[in-house]
């Protein structure tokens, strides 16, 4: 089974630069209501074990933290369908200005009138310094409610969403630009990020996202949009002098969670699209900053985080290195490779440049009804500061598994991801993964 696995990468262009991710998981045990026999045996209240005089022997039990016992298998997920008629009409939904088309058909892009609360709702925060910088109140307002409606409809519903493979990446940037006001910078600098990360946020290089995880998109609206949009947040903060301009800059930041119909091993289903775009301007407009990072898979929605079952992280290995990245701080296994940090993403890569951990970060509240990966494993567990912490494990085909844990802090939502892990490590490489996580401020 294909599955959804998280790359960053970001590239630097006098000033300019790229961040891109994909994200997945997997896992195995029972909900809380369920009927709670020990695996692997009877209920000891019913066995006859020793009754005989000692002909029967019993297995000793399983160190703590070695199985996936006490997480939630797929089959005992209680699934619910998501109502994306509802979404739509709870953001006014219609069709946009853009006439799209791809492989599959046409459709339109997404359009909200002004009341819509996609475009009437207040910032999470409005740095006023970083407003004055750009013009005033009134002015950073427009550009960060540009930022955001750009997000939506340039990177969570990219033409190239459901392509076969990236060869139409050079389409994104001129647009993009134009819409944004960098008339001023030259398009061509920005055509490298989106092919080396490709808005898809395919696992697999040079692969579509419905050859991976063998689905087709539902059939497009007649002159409609194709995607609902779930939830939405923009936030203008300052960037300091020398992060990454020589003079500071403000930083329009928008988040977007979004849903594509789909039918995947013959029934109805979404595939989810989790986006967060960084759009930054040094003081003077000098130079610009683009960075995203990107989450879509095909999703499992569940009336409740809360139906999964707590577990008990184990302890971490005392030569695990640390990933930070806003008041998240992560553990993983040493000796990955080289650490690096952007604005929305830290990660560890390989000598080959792929990210094999990583810490992403979303600025959404928590999913109602909640939304999980393809997950074969699926657990939560408790972490002080957070308010909600869930973990899957997912298969990642010849790659391995991968475990993906989602901390959600207030607004923000962080993704921490470790790719390639063996049936064998994976439980316990999980649970000490769990064990690491630490919310500071």
């Amino acid at each position: 089974m294909a599955t959804a696995r998280t790359t960053t990468r970001r590239t630097a262009l006098t000033g300019l630069g790229a961040l891109g991710v994909m994200t997945t998981a997997g896992a195995c045990s029972l909900l809380p209501g369920e009927d709670e026999t020990p695996a692997g045996g009877a209920d000891p209240t019913t066995s006859d074990a020793g009754s005989d005089g000692g002909g029967a022997t019993t297995e000793p039990a399983p160190e703590p933290g070695t199985t996936f016992g006490e997480w939630a298998a797929r089959e005992d997920l209680r699934t619910v369908e998501l109502d994306l008629a509802a979404a739509d009409e709870r953001t006014g939904l219609g069709p946009g200005e853009l006439e799209r088309k791809d492989r599959f058909g046409a459709w339109a892009s997404p359009g909200f009138p002004e009341d819509s609360p996609v475009l009437s709702a207040e910032p999470l925060a409005l740095d006023p310094e970083a407003a004055e910088a750009l013009g005033g109140d009134a002015v950073a307002r427009d550009a960060l409610r540009g930022v955001l409606v750009q997000a939506i409809i340039e990177i969570a519903d990219s033409p190239l969403l459901l392509e076969s493979d990236n060869s139409r990446s050079e389409e994104v940037a001129p647009p993009l630009m134009e819409a944004l006001g960098l008339d001023a910078f030259d398009p061509a600098a920005f055509a490298p990020m989106f092919e080396e990360v490709p808005l898809s946020g395919t696992p697999v290089p040079g692969e579509g996202l419905p050859e991976v995880y063998d689905f087709e998109p539902a059939p497009y609206p007649e002159g409609g949009p194709r995607m609902s949009v779930l939830e939405t947040s923009s936030l203008l903060s300052r960037l300091p002098a020398g992060a990454p301009f020589s003079a500071a800059g403000a930083a329009m930041i928008a988040s977007v969670r979004g849903a594509v119909p789909i039918v995947r091993e013959g029934e109805e289903a979404v595939l989810r699209r989790e986006v967060s775009f960084l759009l930054g301007i040094e003081d003077g407009g000098m130079n610009a900053l683009m960075s995203y990072v990107i989450s879509t898979g095909p999703a499992l929605a569940i009336a409740d985080a809360e139906e999964l079952p707590l577990i008990e992280p184990t302890e971490v290995p005392e030569d695990w290195q640390e990933l930070t990245l806003g008041r998240l701080v992560a553990a993983v296994p040493s000796g990955l490779g080289q650490v690096e940090e952007v604005e929305l993403s830290a990660s560890v890569r390989d000598e080959s440049g792929s990210a094999v951990a990583a810490i992403t970060l979303y600025r959404l509240p928590v999913a109602s009804p909640y939304q999980l990966g393809p997950a074969q494993h699926a657990a939560r567990v408790e972490v002080g500061g957070a308010d909600l912490v869930t973990a899957e494990l997912t298969a990642g085909g010849e790659a391995g598994l991968i475990l993906t844990v989602r901390v959600h802090v207030g607004e923000e939502e962080y993704h921490v991801q470790v790719n390639g892990l063996s049936e064998e490590e994976a439980p316990v490489i999980a649970h000490q993964v769990l064990a690491g996580l630490r919310v500071e401020g």
